[in-house]
């Protein structure tokens, strides 16, 4: 058992779902998801009942505490550290402005929505396939159960490899109806996956196209922040990690999350239109106290995040190499439970079906049954595919391809007799 298969029966037994996907992808779209829009419930309801403090001169009255409060809330403040002078320069003020705290909530849901992109794209390109992964996954898992009544769980495996062998045996995946394809139009569909369905590798592609959306999605997720943040938000885990061996913790005076900020206003005096007071108070965000540890586990979540997707990516473009497919299926079929003889003859057959019979859709397609049931169940369908659905079929063509080879060579023998003779 390998780690997608661990992390897949973790997931599993959290969710109670049987999943198309492998650990990796659901840190994307589900787990990301739900952290980002908690984050964002938790900020909306401390952003309306904590939201600013400001200290205001003595003379002014609550009314004018409470409207100070609302301005500078609505308003941008801005950061000076305290033993620098306030700037009177506009410019300088503008450099140094809090652009995010009003917003976090709202980012955060939009930051989730982009998790869930790639997601969307996998489900619905998926849709166009021909083929329910997801429901092949729940009856192999259902086959697995061993409290699943005995007839129930034959029907299960027999539908799955009906399906998978439908699938596989759909004509227009076949060489001879794609031979008429030069090499152009085979690289534009593969690249379109849309419009090359019927190449035997449409779900790889699709796949591998979302695992670099997720990857996308993810490095995306710390530039938006720098963004929103005004600062290179990539290194701040660095930061926090050399603050935390220096014995800096939540440092007040810190440039991106500060606690105090200065904030200035203008008051009108009424029928006084021309006659106005500017004023610069300082104020405290007490909610960037929480933003700064929420920030920093979203940094080290991105982290991980990121170096499980490439991790992932590359693992899986190492899976679909021809050649580990073709042990990933020898293995198999010459498991203990169905021992094989390793002979030339076997050795032809595994490849053509591997490479001819599944294709790189088939193995994929496989290789997620074993990632979200148990490789138990995918022997058993790889078992019956190939004794039930592809031997007899191959056996048959050779058969024919046989007489056929006879009877071009007994043509050839006779025109030859008949120039000899």
């Amino acid at each position: 058992m390998d780690f997608h298969s661990i992390m897949g029966r973790v997931s599993t037994i959290m969710t109670g779902k049987r999943n198309d996907d492998v650990i990796a992808d659901r840190l994307n779209y589900r787990y990301s998801v739900a952290i980002l829009v908690g984050f964002a419930i938790l900020n909306m309801n401390r952003l309306y009942t904590d939201q600013i403090k400001c200290w205001v001169p003595a003379f002014f009255t609550p009314n004018y505490d409470e409207y100070v409060r609302s301005v500078c809330f609505v308003q941008n403040t801005y950061y000076v550290h305290h033993t620098e002078k306030t700037p009177r320069s506009y410019d300088i003020k503008k450099q140094n402005e809090l652009l995010y705290y009003q917003w976090i909530p709202f980012v955060l849901l939009v930051k989730a929505f982009i998790f869930y992109i790639p997601r969307l794209s996998w489900n619905t390109f998926g849709l166009k396939s021909g083929i329910q992964i997801g429901d092949l996954i729940e009856s192999s898992f259902d086959y697995k159960q061993p409290t699943t009544d005995s007839s129930h769980r034959q029907m299960c495996l027999d539908f799955v490899v009906d399906s998978i062998d439908q699938y596989c045996l759909d004509r227009r995946h076949k060489n001879d109806e794609r031979s008429h394809i030069n090499i152009f139009q085979r690289s534009f569909m593969t690249i379109c996956c849309l419009t090359g369905k019927y190449l035997g590798n449409y779900f790889v592609i699709l796949y591998m196209t979302t695992k670099l959306m997720y990857i996308g999605v993810s490095i995306f997720q710390i530039y938006l922040l720098s963004i929103m943040l005004g600062s290179n938000f990539a290194f701040y885990g660095i930061q926090v990690v050399d603050r935390f061996f220096r014995g800096i913790h939540w440092d007040t005076e810190s440039r991106l999350f500060p606690k105090t900020t200065l904030c200035d206003f203008t008051i009108r005096e009424f029928g006084h239109p021309k006659l106005s007071h500017e004023y610069t108070v300082p104020c405290v965000l007490p909610l960037n106290l929480f933003n700064q540890q929420m920030f920093t586990f979203l940094y080290f979540w991105y982290v991980l995040v990121i170096s499980l997707n490439i991790c992932d990516f590359f693992l899986w473009l190492q899976a679909f190499t021809l050649r580990n497919r073709i042990d990933f299926i020898r293995k198999r079929l010459h498991s203990k439970k169905y021992p094989l003889i390793n002979d030339i003859n076997n050795e032809m057959k595994f490849q053509t079906f591997t490479i001819d019979y599944l294709e790189s859709d088939g193995f994929f397609i496989l290789s997620l049954i074993k990632e979200n049931s148990s490789d138990y169940v995918m022997t058993e369908v790889i078992h019956r595919l190939y004794i039930e659905r592809f031997l007899p079929k191959y056996l048959r063509e050779r058969k024919t391809s046989t007489i056929y080879d006879d009877i071009d060579i007994q043509r050839k023998r006779s025109h030859l007799c008949s120039l000899i003779c």
